[in-house]
């Protein structure tokens, strides 16, 4: 079974709605590295535009991977740290749950980020987020 590299440009979507910024996965079968990683760190700066919001990700089409210098180049990013106040991860399996899971434990034990089962959850973490760190 062959894995292919995300194409930044066109495996993913961001944007913002809500003052909440958004990111859906559109590739099931992936590989996340560092240069699309990056890439999508600048997609993040660029859209954010100084402004510090929270991160809804939908990962429920994602049953790829990440490569451990990614998923550490991406949470301990300036521009994550500065822009991005929670990450809140929505996933549909096993698969994903332990995926992000992991990238928590290992990489992102400092950041505030939530696992839901469903977007309406994450959605009200994030509002709530918001509202308590007042931005």
């Amino acid at each position: 079974m062959s894995t292919s590299i995300l194409n930044h440009s066109e495996k993913v979507k961001f944007w913002i709605e809500n003052e909440i910024l958004f990111c859906t996965f559109n590739q099931s079968d992936c590989y996340l590295t560092i240069e699309a990683s990056e890439a999508y760190l600048m997609k993040i700066q660029k859209l954010t535009d100084g402004k510090a919001m929270p991160l809804l990700i939908d990962i429920r089409n994602f049953i790829g991977n990440f490569s451990p210098k990614a998923a550490k180049f991406f949470a301990e990013s300036p521009i994550l740290k500065r822009h991005i106040i929670t990450q809140a991860f929505v996933v549909d399996t096993l698969h994903s749950k332990l995926l992000i899971g992991s990238y928590k434990r290992l990489f992102a034990q400092d950041v505030h980020v939530q696992i839901f089962g469903e977007t309406e959850s994450a959605l009200a973490f994030c509002m709530e987020s918001k509202n308590k760190f007042d931005v």
